[in-house]
């Protein structure tokens, strides 16, 4: 009761984002039940009752960077109810419902406010709170470490609708083969999970998930790189990614696939490969097209990918070549 007659605590922090606008920014904040993609302390998000976005809807949240008071868990965490959406104003308000970090009659304000007359020089993003006293913290500190969190999280929804905007690359590649067939090159290239006999950069390609020849197959591909030798032990890097089959129709000869997990900087690929016939019948040679669209690579240039694709295509063709003539 002591602590309940103190006066609230009340704070409001703000940030503006010069290169984002209100509307991109208020979906992703409206995003109740994932917090935890934009603020930098939050570990763990996800909802536990409730439509993501609609009032009453609530999530769970952990690993504050406020410390927990229960020794026997020592992860900070809190349950949050969402009280109040609005769309035009484009605000929220949420309390917290339960939690260990001493957070009493806890109540937020979110809102992101356009600036310019048209709304396209950028936004501010305002936040507001009021809490009881809590133990342990002043409430300069609790003031200082909103000021922060929100700095962070809206350099990083920045960054994301940048990402978002940037034009996709989009780029094919073509290799002509003289005298193996369309049906011929195409049994090569529908071994999914074979990729690496044809591609020189690929050590390794095997299945992990999925049916083989199914939508929905997914197969590994690694290669290693040779790094500086430290005396008589020489390490290799290794350069992975996860690559999921999306489509695959063997009456028009053709595959697409998606990268869905990678340490190389993809964020989002998508390939796709065909082999036609150069005449009719096909049976008098035929030519592979590898088309992609990627969203931009961080220190590599489109040429980069591009010359990559169409080299590896090059090399790939040839290969395939061989094996049918020598077969």
């Amino acid at each position: 009761m002591e602590q309940n007659s103190q006066p609230k605590w009340e704070g409001k922090v703000s940030t503006r984002l010069a290169k984002a606008t209100a509307d991109q920014i208020w979906p992703l904040l409206n995003d109740f039940f994932n917090f935890h993609k934009w603020f930098p302390s939050l570990a763990t998000c996800y909802g536990i009752n409730g439509t993501n976005g609609e009032p009453g809807c609530i999530r769970y949240c952990a690993g504050f960077s406020i410390p927990s008071n229960d020794t026997d868990q020592p992860v900070s965490w809190s349950t949050e109810r969402l009280t109040a959406v609005n769309h035009v104003e484009r605000s929220l308000s949420y309390e917290m419902v339960d939690g260990n970090i001493g957070f009493k009659s806890y109540v937020s304000t979110v809102k992101v406010v356009p600036q310019g007359g048209d709304g396209q020089d950028g936004c501010v993003i305002e936040w507001s709170f009021s809490v009881d006293p809590v133990a342990g913290l002043v409430l300069d500190e609790l003031v200082r470490k909103y000021e922060v969190g929100l700095q962070q999280m809206g350099k990083r929804m920045e960054d994301a609708v940048k990402e978002e905007t940037q034009p996709k690359w989009e780029g094919k590649a073509t290799a002509e083969l003289k005298g193996p067939s369309a049906d011929q090159i195409w049994s090569f290239l529908e071994d999914f999970c074979n990729i690496h006999k044809w591609i020189p950069t690929v050590d390794t390609c095997y299945q992990v998930e999925g049916e083989l020849g199914q939508p929905g197959l997914v197969r590994y591909c690694a290669s290693s790189t040779p790094l500086a030798s430290n005396g008589s032990h020489e390490e290799n890097k290794i350069s992975w990614a996860k690559e999921k089959l999306l489509m695959i129709n063997p009456t028009e000869r053709c595959l697409s696939y998606e990268i869905t997990e990678n340490n190389v900087g993809f964020k989002s690929y998508v390939a796709t490969t065909k082999v036609l016939p150069i005449n009719g019948d096909g049976q008098n040679g035929c030519k592979i097209e590898w088309s992609f669209v990627a969203d931009p690579i961080e220190g590599w240039a489109f040429g980069d990918l591009n010359s990559y694709v169409y080299n590896c295509l090059q090399f790939m063709a040839q290969k395939m070549e061989q094996a049918v003539i020598s077969g």
